[in-house]
């Protein structure tokens, strides 16, 4: 049976669980804005409270982080940028689409 998959690991623990990918935060690396699509999901919780998350985003830390900070001024909501996803509080999917366009950023809308 050389089929089996290694599942744990003294060293490693865990092998099921997804790597995470780091964000880099090398301000000398340039982002080619043309080639990101962005992926927008609006979400909800159990007391109706709405949230936007856009993935697909570089792993360029500064540049996220520059971006979340932007949107979040421009439509005078809370968010975070974190784990390489940005969440916008709100019902604000139309609002977010409509700056990115201004920002001429690439999306796409996910889910339901």
């Amino acid at each position: 049976m050389n089929d089996s998959k290694l599942v744990w690991s003294d060293e490693l623990g865990d092998l099921r669980k997804a790597k995470k990918v780091k964000a880099i935060d090398n301000p000398n690396v340039s982002i080619d804005e043309k080639a990101i699509v962005l992926k927008i999901r609006r979400m909800t919780s159990g007391k109706g409270r709405t949230a936007i998350e856009i993935t697909g985003l570089p792993t360029h830390k500064k540049w996220c982080q520059k971006l979340a900070k932007e949107l979040k001024k421009s439509l005078a909501v809370g968010g975070a940028y974190k784990d390489n996803v940005i969440e916008i509080h709100g019902e604000k999917i139309a609002e977010v689409t409509k700056f990115l366009d201004e920002k001429s950023l690439k999306w796409k809308k996910t889910g339901g």
